[in-house]
């Protein structure tokens, strides 16, 4: 039977699925936010890492009692969960990028903050729960700007958040404005944009990924592989979120991972722009 938790971020759905199977050693992917390793470090927890491919697949063999965190990277490799979670019997999907994914393995959490115009936000799918109390969280900021509405406001919000270190179940605001969301403008829209980048930025992609009917994706995320496209990305002076550090040259994933930036589609007038421009 799965259980829905809400809380507040999604690393603390790490810290609470830890804490319920009392997990002691976690393999998570080389290519991750640093905020997920800190969080499972917090707890007591070893971290192992991993690499992936150039189809976002482990290359480690995991063994069949390991606990095993795979992200659904842009919220386009929900193929490869699916892989995975009949393989291991321990998998935890990271599906921060995927909100409208499915779920797999003993427990799956997304991000409403990545997605949504909300402070804070997570759902979290999980088979055995605590039987433990926490408390709402009842942070307020003035409003949670967009990256390239407010660059400076969104930095401090995240850096204001990364000192929050305990367990908080979502907050009372947050599930009024989720009843207020319009999730099939908000799926049709990222799926519509999406399709927009992708005629144009496709074949300069180093990243190959599967997009389909039911993909409704966090963002278009774009390794260029084409110097002239790269230089008038640059010369826009756009604030683009990157995904994340680049990688040290023996690592596979830099041969198309590095210099990822993620395309937004959360913003039709930004989007638009970039749009425009190629």
């Amino acid at each position: 039977m799965e259980n829905l938790i809400k809380l507040n971020l999604a690393r603390n759905c790490l810290k609470y699925i830890i804490k319920s199977y009392g997990i002691e050693q976690l393999f998570i992917p080389y290519f991750t936010c640093p905020v997920v390793w800190q969080s499972i470090r917090e707890v007591g927890c070893a971290v192992k890492f991993y690499h992936i491919d150039d189809k976002f697949l482990p290359i480690t063999e995991f063994g069949k009692k390991d606990y095993i965190l795979y992200t659904n990277y842009f919220g386009l490799f929900e193929d490869n969960c699916k892989i995975l979670a009949k393989k291991y019997k321990n998998l935890i999907v990271d599906n921060s990028h995927g909100f409208y994914s499915k779920n797999y393995g003993i427990a799956t959490f997304n991000s409403l903050r990545k997605f949504f115009r909300v402070q804070n936000g997570t759902y979290l799918y999980i088979e055995k729960i605590l039987n433990e109390q926490f408390p709402e969280d009842e942070l307020s900021f003035k409003y949670n700007p967009l990256i390239q509405e407010d660059y400076e406001s969104f930095l401090k919000n995240e850096l204001f958040l990364d000192k929050e270190k305990g367990i908080k179940m979502i907050s009372k605001n947050v599930k009024i404005q989720m009843n207020n969301v319009d999730l099939n403008f908000d799926k049709n829209f990222r799926h519509e944009y999406f399709e927009k980048y992708a005629i144009i930025f496709n074949k300069f992609n180093k990243i190959k990924f599967k997009f389909n009917e039911n993909s409704f994706p966090y963002c278009y995320p774009l390794s260029c592989s084409n110097e002239q496209i790269k230089n008038k990305l640059i010369s826009l002076n756009l604030p683009l979120l990157r995904l994340w550090k680049n990688f040290p040259s023996d690592f596979i994933e830099s041969t198309f991972l590095n210099d990822t930036v993620a395309l937004p589609l959360n913003d039709k007038s930004f989007a638009d722009y970039i749009l425009e421009k190629f």
